[in-house]
C-alpha cells in the first residue's frame, strides 16, 4: 500500500484495487524468483538414454528367412 492513503477514507472498490495491487507484486517477485533459481541449462534430450530415439542393441523383431 502506498504510505500517503489512510486506508480509512478508501472507498471499499479502491481498498479491494489497492489489495490486488499489493498481490500481483507478490505474484511478480515470486515468478522472478523462481525463475533466477531455475536458470539451469535443460537437460540435452539425446543424451538420456530413456527418452532417445536411438536403435537398441538388440532388435526385439527379426524376420527368419528360409
Amino acid at each position: 500500500m502506498r504510505p500517503d492513503l489512510d486506508p480509512s477514507l478508501l472507498t471499499p472498490d479502491e481498498r479491494r484495487r489497492e489489495v490486488a495491487a499489493i498481490l500481483a507484486a507478490g505474484l511478480r517477485r515470486l515468478r522472478d524468483r523462481a525463475a533466477l533459481t531455475s536458470s539451469s541449462p535443460p537437460e540435452n534430450p539425446s543424451e538420456t538414454g530413456e527418452n532417445s530415439l536411438e536403435a537398441v542393441p538388440e532388435n526385439p523383431l527379426s524376420v527368419h528367412v528360409g
